[in-house]
C-alpha cells in the first residue's frame, strides 16, 4: 500500500446555489422580525430576573426566598442565549431554532408560573407570593404572545401543507 495510492478527499469547495434553492441567509424583512424577537426575548429574561429579585427583596433576602433570584437569573441566562442565537444567527435554520427554543422556554415558564400561582392561592401560608406569581404568569403570557404573533402566520401554511401531504400519504396506504 503506497501513500500516493490512497483515495483523495473530495474537494469541499462551496457549490453555487441553484436558482430553485432558497437562500439560507435571512432577507431584510425577516432579519428585522428576528431582531424584534431577540429584543423581546432579552427583555423577558430581564423581567424574570427583576421579578425574582423583587420577590427576594420582599422577604428581606432570606435564604428561603433566594431561589427566586436564582431562578430569575437562570431564566435571564436562557433567554439571553436564545436572544443571542436569534440576533446573531445568519442562517435561517439557526435563527428559527433560536425562536422555537425561546417559545418553548416561555411556554415552560408559563406552565410553571401558573402552577405556582395556583399553589400559592390554595395554600394560606404561601398567599404572600401569589401577586408575584401572578406577575410572572402575566409576563410569561405576554412574552409568549409577543413571540408567537409574528412566527405563527409564517409557519402555519408550511405546517398545514406538510400535514396534508402526510395525511394523503396515509390515506393512499390503505
Amino acid at each position: 500500500f503506497h501513500p500516493s495510492a490512497r483515495p483523495r478527499a473530495p474537494d469541499f469547495a462551496p457549490q453555487p446555489l441553484s436558482p430553485a434553492m432558497p437562500p439560507k441567509k435571512l432577507p431584510p424583512a425577516l432579519r428585522k422580525t428576528a431582531d424584534g424577537l431577540a429584543s423581546y426575548a432579552a427583555a423577558y429574561g430581564a423581567a424574570l430576573a427583576a421579578l425574582g429579585l423583587a420577590g427576594a427583596a420582599a422577604h428581606g433576602f432570606e435564604a428561603k426566598a433566594m431561589h427566586g433570584v436564582y431562578g430569575g437569573c437562570g431564566g435571564l441566562a436562557v433567554m439571553a442565549a436564545c436572544a443571542a442565537v436569534i440576533r446573531f444567527g445568519s442562517d435561517r435554520s439557526i435563527v428559527f431554532a433560536g425562536v422555537v427554543a425561546s417559545l418553548v422556554f416561555e411556554l415552560l415558564f408559563l406552565i410553571v408560573f401558573v402552577v405556582q400561582a395556583l399553589r400559592s392561592v390554595l395554600h394560606p401560608e404561601k398567599r404572600g407570593r401569589a401577586a408575584l406569581f401572578a406577575l410572572n404568569t402575566a409576563a410569561s403570557a405576554a412574552a409568549l404572545y409577543a413571540g408567537a404573533k409574528p412566527v405563527v402566520p409564517q409557519v402555519w401554511p408550511v405546517l398545514k401543507k406538510k400535514g396534508m401531504e402526510k395525511m394523503m400519504a396515509l390515506m393512499k396506504k390503505k
